[in-house]
């Protein structure tokens, strides 16, 4: 009995220092808010919602968050969209296409009377707090889906763009990251400065970087003058935009 005493006295202090001890990544603040960006040509209104975890010991610095995000945009008629799969942009797959050039005999172009995407979307988001009342954040979607009404379509195609055909056309259904032209449908990311002007609340101001794709009712196929087959359903905007944002902070439980 004796000897399991002494051993208890041993390893209190080891236990002790385990209980406290803090986990290297743990769960921080919630934030929900609500953004717009606009560039004169397209516009977006952008709701969030954002769990955050804090990494390293004091968890104030650096951090990382899960969320949603429900992005609506708003375009007008002079947007141009243009062939989107990576295989007839640039000739290729995978993430050597970041780097590679475009092939613009078969890249055509799609205008619509108007347009207007909801992207539902999961996303991530890196954070930094270089000061108590400063931060700086970049977020991007990772998956999702979008939704919206058909709109009318006209598609200028062919070697110089000389050819037309009018259809409709509709937002690409699923949303994915997959490195540059690679993605698939409607996409959203931010690089937002932060400042908290209340223990719950903070203003937001930065750049936004929007892809937005549609999908074409009555696709054509061709071949064109380097010969590759063009028969492309869906075509894209690429847009930055800049604007502002208000974000609520909930305490974690």
């Amino acid at each position: 009995m004796k000897n399991l005493f002494f051993l208890g006295l041993l390893l209190f202090p080891t236990l002790l220092f385990a209980q406290k001890r803090k986990p290297f990544i743990s769960r921080t603040s919630s934030e929900a808010g609500v953004s717009l960006t606009s560039n004169g040509s397209l516009s977006a209104l952008a709701f969030t919602g954002t769990q955050y975890w804090g990494i390293g010991k004091n968890k104030k610095n650096f951090k990382f968050g899960l969320g949603g995000r429900l992005t609506s945009s708003f375009g007008s008629g002079k947007l141009e969209y243009i062939t989107a799969p990576a295989l007839l942009t640039s000739g290729k797959t995978g993430p050597s296409v970041f780097f590679a050039e475009q092939i613009t005999q078969n890249i055509d172009t799609l205008s619509l009377n108007a347009t207007q995407v909801n992207a539902l979307n999961i996303y991530l988001a890196l954070r930094y707090d270089f000061a108590k009342k400063w931060g700086v954040e970049f977020n991007i979607d990772l998956v999702g889906f979008s939704f919206g009404s058909s709109k009318d379509a006209k598609l200028t195609y062919g070697d110089g763009n000389q050819l037309i055909q009018n259809s409709k056309a509709k937002p690409t259904s699923f949303n994915a990251l997959l490195i540059s032209d690679n993605d698939l449908g409607s996409l959203n990311s931010a690089f937002m400065l932060s400042y908290l002007i209340k223990p719950k609340l903070k203003v937001l101001a930065g750049a936004a970087f929007l892809f937005n794709e549609y999908t074409l009712d009555s696709p054509v196929t061709y071949t064109n003058s380097i010969g590759t087959t063009v028969n492309a359903e869906r075509y894209r905007t690429k847009q930055l935009m800049f604007g502002f944002g208000i974000n609520y902070l909930f305490k974690h439980q």
